[in-house]
């Protein structure tokens, strides 16, 4: 059980960070969010591809675009998180019936919840400051302290 949990720990921590791992160039936060909406409001290609055409003759891809490459790509740049990706989720399953899902909070840790297919189930928090990554349980205690190199 130990070894599921944190095999499911590892492997969202891992993708959590390669996807917020931006380098310099930002994450797109607007523009993306923007695109998923539209892949999501019918699921009928043809559809999506008429709203994707609306958007961009009004600009409004245009706009997002230019609003996450001037102000919230910078703010990333300088601050190290995006102010659009609080509330942003992540959910996998593997084979085996064993789940975890992430939320990132607006103060930059990221809140997970661990489920076992027998129905247990774990919360930890992941926090982030300066070099250090912790793992804190449901209480706010911690449970693994980890220093990295940036």
């Amino acid at each position: 059980m130990k070894k599921v949990l944190m095999s499911l720990l590892a492997a969202c921590v891992l993708t959590v960070s390669t996807i917020s791992t931006t380098g310099c160039i930002g994450s797109f936060t607007a523009f993306n969010k923007l695109r998923e909406w539209n892949q999501k409001l019918t699921g009928v290609k043809f559809i999506n591809w008429i709203v994707f055409l609306v958007l961009s003759i009004i600009p409004v891809y245009y706009i997002a675009l230019f609003v996450d490459t001037l102000i919230l790509n910078s703010i990333e740049f300088w601050i190290g998180s995006n102010p659009l990706a609080a509330g942003d989720t992540y959910h996998e399953t593997d084979a085996n019936g064993n789940s975890v899902t992430a939320v990132k909070m607006e103060d930059g840790s990221l809140y997970m919840r661990l489920n076992t297919k027998t129905g247990e189930s774990q919360e930890l928090v992941l926090q982030k400051d300066e070099d250090i990554i912790r793992v804190l349980d449901a209480k706010g205690n911690t449970l693994k302290e980890a220093a990295f190199a940036q």
